[in-house]
């Protein structure tokens, strides 16, 4: 099988480029909790925890967890994608 020649997306395609490229912006934003989890210290301190913040960053290791199915979900339409236009459309703008 020989490379694909590259044509214009259509309308459907860009349109998946855009969600495509939201999955992996919403994959990106899940680490903002947990970093921010972080911003108050690796080690809690009993007040901390007394405070929920034990709670706050066990929520946010869980918020992490499915990260690996998203990226594999975007990485697969973006094969598709690829497959379809011949072009990597990691950036839809390009």
């Amino acid at each position: 099988m020989g490379d694909r020649e590259e044509r214009p997306p259509g309308v459907g395609f860009v349109a998946l480029s855009w969600i495509n490229f939201g999955l992996l912006v919403a994959a990106l934003l899940k680490f903002a909790p947990l970093i921010l989890s972080y911003a108050h210290g690796a080690d809690l301190s009993p007040d901390q925890i007394a405070l929920g913040l034990g709670e706050q960053r066990a929520w946010a290791l869980d918020l992490i967890s499915d990260t690996p199915y998203l990226l594999a979900i975007w990485i697969l339409v973006a094969n598709f994608l690829q497959w379809q236009t011949g072009k990597m459309r990691v950036f839809p703008w390009r």
